[in-house]
């Protein structure tokens, strides 16, 4: 909460304000606290599930009641709801609004148009400027991202009625979530030519679309995983687009640890690397998967895919496990843990409170 205060815009912060930025760092809106100023829509939908998700566990917690939380959650859907106006130059104004960044509409050194991105039209869903990878979007409306603000919203929704008896707040969430979806619903669903009805990575709203899936989540294969309420034949046809050579991150091969293996990665990789499969992307394809025989399979080959290592990394060599990049990679570490207690009854298919442990700090004992 702290942090959106700081700058809402901002997608990674550093603990203090005591490293010192070059010149070039600071052209890139990176200062005291902002270690990169990448806006991803993705970045608050995160801070919203975890609130949400603790409301779930501890109702009564007196960290919910915190003013800061709240207005956290007010300055995001204004923020959203400007940027559903981008191309107008719209931002967010109010007392909350009150960082360096603040009170101007958002341009980043490097993306088209003067740091402003590609031209967009309205659509209802909100504009965001990079990918969860940190890579800038081709199209400004990143669908994956979209439907998940959608979920974060509704749960905002819930969370401004029962905790918070805030009306004003519930009624803009509603809106802001409805509008987006029948964005979604209107413009990010395509006709493939073999995989018939598919949703779309990116699109700009004047008919623009990028058809591709990246690995890091919010992604296209993620959707059941991130709770958006999709249409289930458009999904299926989704998956095996991003399955499949048509989808340009898509990589298969075969190697001695794995055996026959695919999946899929990210243009994030340099160029000699792209065809590189992500674990993350098969933790994910396995968490959606309706298949137990699958999941296994899955899981498998992500062990296998360590190459001894004892970590899940960023991504692997299809021909070869042991070139891979990233020693360890904790994401793709927790997203494996969760497709190993999807099989197993330790993660229960109900919502049920669970203990939180008393947290101390072993550096003041």
């Amino acid at each position: 909460a702290m942090y959106i205060r700081h700058d809402p815009y901002a997608n990674a912060f550093r603990i203090d304000d005591s490293y010192h930025f070059s010149a070039a760092q600071k052209k890139l809106g990176r200062h005291d606290l902002i270690s990169t100023w990448n806006y991803e829509l993705d970045s608050a939908c995160y801070y919203m599930r975890m609130l949400w998700y603790f409301y779930k566990a501890r109702p009564d917690h007196a960290v919910l009641k915190l003013q800061s939380v709240k207005e956290a959650i007010h300055i995001m859907v204004d923020l959203w709801i400007s940027e559903q106006e981008h191309e107008n130059d719209a931002f967010p104004t109010g007392d909350l609004f009150d960082c360096v960044n603040c009170n101007k509409p958002y341009r980043y050194p490097g993306l088209a148009r003067g740091g402003k991105g590609t031209k967009t039209g309205r659509t209802g869903m909100t504009w965001t400027g990079f990918r969860p990878s940190d890579d800038e979007c081709k199209y400004g409306y990143l669908v994956p991202a979209n439907m998940f603000a959608v979920v974060s919203l509704r749960y905002m929704t819930e969370m401004a009625t029962k905790v918070w008896n805030d009306k004003f707040l519930a009624s803009k969430t509603t809106k802001l979530a409805n509008e987006i979806q029948e964005g979604i619903e209107k413009h990010a669903i395509y006709e493939h030519k073999t995989h018939g009805k598919i949703y779309a990575y990116e699109v700009d709203g004047l008919g623009n679309v990028n058809l591709m899936d990246d690995a890091n989540v919010p992604s296209l294969m993620s959707i059941p995983y991130l709770g958006y309420d999709y249409d289930p034949e458009i999904y299926i046809n989704t998956r095996n687009f991003i399955l499949s050579h048509s989808n340009p991150t898509y990589a298969e091969g075969t190697n001695k640890r794995t055996g026959p293996i695919k999946g899929y990665g990210s243009p994030h990789m340099k160029q000699r690397i792209q065809q590189n499969i992500w674990p993350m992307a098969l933790a994910v394809q396995g968490l959606t998967s309706t298949s137990l025989e699958e999941k296994v399979q899955l899981a498998e080959q992500l062990v296998k895919a360590t190459a001894d290592t004892g970590w899940m990394h960023e991504s692997f060599d299809v021909s070869n496990p042991s070139r891979f990049t990233r020693d360890w990679f904790c994401w793709a570490d927790a997203l494996f843990a969760e497709l190993v207690m999807s099989m197993t009854n330790e993660c229960p298919k109900q919502d049920v409170p669970y203990k939180i442990m008393e947290w101390r700090d072993p550096v003041k004992e």
